[in-house]
């Protein structure tokens, strides 16, 4: 015996959000954990027409320009139509697979956006209800790419949206603590990762990640990775953008819909890294809230009917300055020194690499692990300006002081410190203050008590002449003797002469 068109909707369509029939004289539709602002459809596939004291038997007809989708493949496979008094009853023959319901489903939507929608409502709130419907079947469908169908159960059904909204969210690991948020620092050379989380909806097309990378972020492109998914097959990346960015990820349609399907979040993850170069901006001064940073973007694109672009989300990674000055007193003025040579040590005791930086105000000098060298020499105005550093422990070593000056004795140790402010894409450094147990002092929120950058000042001395061998030192001693012995003479002789006399 043939199943009627109400067991077709009760197992083929019920795979996504539901499906309902209205067997009193009209019923409502209730959708719960609606999307606020976005739209809902529904499109009515047939009349039910029940029989006389049933509530779930009856005979189903299409809808008038629905004949067609009944006739035609898919529902084709699946259903068989007959023209009675005018009207196209419809009946099951076959029971799709799952697959089958999912792909059927699909279809009665983009067949019903065709004919125009039956009802539409914005939803303003978690709920969305559709009240005084017609007794019949109804496929639904949102902005979110849920496709649903409607059962025939009773006159009231409630159904809950189980699509979530397509987004995006990116975050860069910290690597002092290997922790993830919006904002991070770094030294010049180093590789910053970052991941990007992205949730889909069904029935969308054309999903796409754009990522812009500020000019001191240099992209590995071998790094970049799709969470389950294969290059070539699953997804495509793309170096030259319409809109700028650095690269695109195109994700077949085909990828999307298994995560939609078979991930219980819907969600996948896409990791890539980049290295922080030579042309990133450096945050100068401690207390401004224009700090200059280096700005990662990332937004997410997919096809709705129009192409539709979520908002961006922004990662920023910070690098550091550290100011010195070379002197001498004169009277109570400090005079710069040319000619002493300097090495910043990193935390484990190496010599970190520097190039100049032509054109600066000052004497500066960014980090440079390839090209640079070692041996930095302070020039007439006795400045020097290192830049490109990470947070972390420093020492000032001073190779060898200009002529006739001393050099310094021992290293200058300084501890470089940074709070990071993720909600507002923020930064503060400073120098780290310890307390008598060697702790770094931390404020009611855990944060740094951080000292002013303050420049640090190295001071030369010259030192004093020794004497000279032949000086007035020994000369002293000379004349003394001699005049000893002149004394020593005139009175030997002066015995002499009297004793003759005698």
């Amino acid at each position: 015996m043939k199943k009627l068109f109400a067991v077709l909707l009760a197992v083929v369509l019920v795979f996504a959000m539901g499906t309902v029939a209205l067997a009193a004289d009209t019923g409502t539709i209730t959708i719960t954990n609606a999307e606020v602002g976005e739209t809902y459809d529904i499109y009515k596939m047939a009349d039910f027409t029940p029989i006389a004291g049933e509530t779930e038997k009856g005979v189903y007809t299409a809808v008038s320009g629905w004949e067609n989708f009944f006739a035609q493949a898919p529902a084709s496979n699946y259903f068989e139509t007959e023209v009675i008094d005018g009207k196209t009853v419809v009946t099951m023959t076959t029971e799709p697979t799952d697959v089958q319901k999912a792909e059927l489903a699909k279809e009665a939507v983009d067949y019903g956006k065709t004919k125009g929608a039956t009802a539409t409502i914005e939803a303003t709130s978690e709920n969305v209800v559709f009240t005084g419907l017609d007794l019949g079947y109804y496929a639904v469908d949102t902005t979110l790419g849920t496709v649903c169908a409607l059962v025939n159960t009773n006159s009231d059904f409630t159904t809950v949206e189980k699509n979530a909204k397509p987004g995006i969210t990116k975050e860069v690991e910290e690597d002092r603590d290997n922790t993830w948020g919006q904002v991070n620092d770094a030294d010049i050379g180093q590789e910053v990762n970052y991941r990007s989380n992205i949730t889909v909806g069904a029935g969308l097309t054309n999903y796409e990640m754009h990522d812009t990378m500020d000019a001191g972020l240099t992209l590995d492109k071998d790094s970049i990775a799709v969470e389950g998914a294969t290059e070539g097959t699953d997804y495509t990346v793309e170096y030259t953008c319409a809109d700028g960015c650095t690269f695109v990820i195109k994700f077949e349609d085909d990828f999307i819909e298994n995560v939609a399907a078979n991930d219980a979040d819907k969600t996948f993850t896409v990791t890539y890294s980049a290295t922080l170069n030579e042309d990133a901006k450096v945050a100068y001064d401690k207390g401004t809230d224009d700090y200059e940073g280096n700005m990662n973007r990332v937004h997410l694109e997919y096809f709705n009917e129009s192409v539709i672009k979520t908002d961006e989300i922004k990662t920023v990674t910070y690098t550091w300055k550290l100011d010195v000055f070379k002197y001498t007193m004169d009277g109570e003025n400090k005079t710069p020194l040319a000619g002493a040579t300097f090495q910043l040590l990193d935390k484990d005791g190496n010599a970190i690499k520097f190039s100049e930086v032509a054109g600066a105000a000052t004497p500066t000098y960014v980090v440079d692990p390839e090209n640079g060298k070692t041996d930095i020499d302070t020039d007439s105005t006795g400045d020097i300006t290192f830049i490109g550093l990470d947070e972390g422990k420093y020492s000032l070593r001073e190779v060898s002081a200009p002529a006739g000056y001393n050099k310094i004795a021992n290293d200058i140790e300084v501890v470089i410190g940074s709070n990071l402010d993720h909600e507002n894409l923020k930064a503060e450094f400073g120098y780290v203050q310890y307390d008598e147990g060697g702790e770094a002092i931390v404020d009611a929120d855990d944060n740094l008590v951080l000292e002013d950058p303050a420049t640090i000042e190295v001071e030369n001395k010259t030192g004093g002449l020794f004497p000279e061998t032949g000086g007035i030192g020994t000369t002293i001693f000379y004349i003394v003797g001699g005049l000893l012995m002149l004394a020593a003479v005139v009175i030997l002789v002066s015995k002499k002469r009297m004793s003759a006399a005698a």
